[in-house]
């Protein structure tokens, strides 16, 4: 293919250029003869500056080269400049089909030879038709553009059709460079704008005084009839502050009331709010904005909502023109300016704000804050997991008694030989336990017998003599002996102390007192049984109210850490008792012990299960009853 194509050498401007192996002198040396310079670069020149879309300058470039050469077919080439393969889109309609079928592959190398010449290349396909490409030089857009055509070589010479796709391609590249110029422009002004806005800002003295500032000179730079500031983070809360060449309004009044109205539309929202001719708007936001127009006799208004530096919603400003129609760039420029200096006033107004609202924006700001939200969940889960329903346990200490005692006494004053047990020994029922002396008991007895044998051998001498009255006193004694002979029969029968049931001997350390004289009645031993215990709970005086007879208990005693019994309670004494400082009600357990482990007076520790509450009422009942009963009489 290269060897059959022709190439024009170096660049070709708009205007005369150099040819291949030729230096351009003068312009009619350049130029193709037959070419009218001036008419063709007045039409460039005249579409180039019409165009505000890179589509309409190709639109018109393309019915240009139609319409001043035997055009068959032109396609627009591209590529963005990391890819290889070229992309091609076709301007016109008639004989496009039929040429690309006859050209092939061959539009895509000759658009590669363009590119790498920087200049434009032709390439016969027939005897009457050829293929001209130019393409922009690389680096002045990330897309390689370009034009390929095809020609008929009837009266025209190939160097003016490339001549005519150079001028093509130097045209868009004179748009593009136009562009970015003015592109550069406008970003430099705007900068030089809000630099000088928000320099007249930070002189503000108030909050006001700044808004004012704001409006004031976004009215001048954006040459619009009126602009003004809604302060707010949402339609409702929202509140004008400032108006355009106005000092001083009435907030309340109706034309307020409209401009806030209108103004609020676009807080929160991402992309401006335009009612203008031609422009479908939602009713919620087209009647307002149509009412703020009407009422100021404006033909056309845009709101811009404006953020914080952290992005939250902060107010909005309308912009108020007697323009019909409002371009993208000025929408551009004025979303700009309204969201770099809104900022700015919102940093501000900040700066300026009282000790009240600056509490009440931080108190406002909190239900916003991630932390808030994690803590409010952390709450939620908090307050769920307080109210998951547990029974309610009272921690009391307990002690083991024996269900029921015995007292084992001496029988009669008499003195204790000797004693068998000792307390914790283990006895049976009758098991003997203790001896008393008798022998002072049967020398008694005797004497006691003599004194009753001479008695009654007296009253016998008496009836013989028929001595009644001797007689009488006689048998008197007699039965004062017997009786007294009885009562000594019966102790020394009872000189054995024996255990009145099966149990422990739990009190009577009688080893020390053999020998010693016993008071009748007097205690020798306590017995208890060991097949049922009674736990005697001392409940506080602060958890009575919530313990109920027949409560279950579980206990764990000192002894058997590693055990636990359970019994309903018995009973609860009705009064208090006093332990240690502290007032407690006895509450009775039954037990029962089928291994006779358990002994009276163990200690330990209890739980009384009472009704099922709410797990925060369990944890914090009491430091509340503190509160109430120290604070509320």
């Amino acid at each position: 293919m290269k060897d059959n194509s022709r190439t024009i050498t170096g660049k070709l401007p708009i205007g005369p250029s150099a040819v291949a192996g030729q230096q351009a002198t003068t312009p009619s040396e350049a130029v193709p003869q037959g070419m009218e310079i001036n008419p063709m670069l007045s039409d460039v020149r005249r579409i180039v500056s019409s165009s505000e879309k890179i589509d309409q300058l190709v639109s018109g470039l393309t019915e240009l080269i139609v319409n001043n050469t035997e055009c068959l077919a032109v396609w627009l080439v591209q590529r963005p400049t990391q890819q290889k393969n070229w992309q091609l889109h076709s301007l016109t309609d008639q004989n496009a089909t039929a040429v690309a079928d006859l050209a092939g592959n061959r539009i895509h190398g000759l658009a590669d030879a363009a590119s790498e010449a920087s200049s434009a290349c032709s390439l016969p396909l027939s005897d009457t038709v050829c293929l001209v490409a130019t393409v922009i030089e690389a680096g002045i857009s990330e897309t390689q553009m370009g034009f390929v055509g095809a020609f008929q070589e009837k009266s025209q010479s190939s160097l003016r059709q490339q001549w005519m796709l150079s001028i093509a391609v130097e045209a868009i590249s004179k748009w593009m460079r136009q562009r970015e110029l003015g592109q550069s422009q406008a970003s430099q002004q705007l900068m030089t704008d809000s630099i000088v806005l928000c320099g007249e800002m930070n002189q503000s003295a108030t909050r006001q005084e700044a808004a004012n500032n704001l409006v004031n000179h976004l009215r001048r730079i954006l040459s619009a009839r009126q602009v003004a500031w809604c302060e707010g983070a949402s339609r409702e809360r929202s509140k004008l502050i400032a108006v355009s060449e106005v000092e001083k309004f009435d907030p309340f009044s109706e034309s307020s009331r409209v401009i806030a109205t209108a103004a609020s539309r676009a807080i929160g929202s991402e992309a401006p709010v335009v009612f203008q001719q031609g422009h479908e708007l939602d009713p919620a936001n087209a009647l307002p904005l149509e009412a703020y127009c009407r009422a100021n006799r404006f033909v056309s208004c845009v709101c811009v909502g404006v953020t914080d530096h952290e992005g939250r919603p902060c107010g909005s400003l309308i912009i108020g023109s007697d323009q019909e129609s409002i371009s993208e760039h000025q929408l551009t420029r004025i979303k700009q300016l309204a969201g770099f200096n809104g900022r700015h006033l919102s940093v501000v107004q900040r700066a300026n704000l009282s000790f009240s609202e600056f509490v009440g924006g931080k108190v406002r700001s909190i239900p916003k804050q991630r932390w808030f939200k994690l803590s409010l969940l952390a709450t939620a889960i908090a307050v769920g997991i307080m109210l998951i329903p547990i029974p309610y346990r009272v921690g009391c200490d307990c002690e083991i008694q024996p269900h029921t005692r015995r007292f084992v006494s001496a029988p009669y004053t008499g003195t204790l030989e000797k004693s068998l047990v000792g307390p914790g020994d283990l006895v049976k029922k009758d098991q003997l336990i203790a001896l008393m002396d008798g022998r002072l008991l049967r020398h008694e007895l005797m004497g006691v017998r003599a004194e009753f044998g001479a008695a009654k051998k007296r009253r016998d001498a008496a009836l013989a003599q028929r001595e009644v009255a001797q007689s009488q006193i006689s048998r008197s004694e007699m039965r004062r002996l017997d009786s007294r002979i009885n009562s000594l029969e019966d102790q020394l029968g009872r000189l054995e102390v024996r255990s009145p049931y099966e149990g422990v001997i739990i009190s009577g350390d009688m080893k020390k007192a053999e020998g010693a004289q016993m008071e009748i009645g007097q205690t020798l031993f306590e017995v208890a049984p060991l097949s049922s215990m009674l736990a005697e709970v001392a409940i506080p005086e602060s958890e009575i109210q919530y313990v109920n007879e027949s409560d279950q208990v579980a206990i764990k005693l000192s002894a058997f850490p590693f055990e636990t019994l359970h019994g309903p309670i018995r009973s609860i004494h009705p009064a208090a008792e006093v332990v240690e400082d502290d007032a407690v009600f006895v509450a009775e357990v039954d037990l029962s012990d089928s291994d006779l482990e358990i002994r009276p007076g163990m200690k330990g520790s209890a739980k009384v299960k009472t009704q099922w509450r709410p797990l925060g009422w369990n944890l914090f009942h009491k430091s509340w009853e503190s509160v109430r009963c120290w604070t509320i009489w």
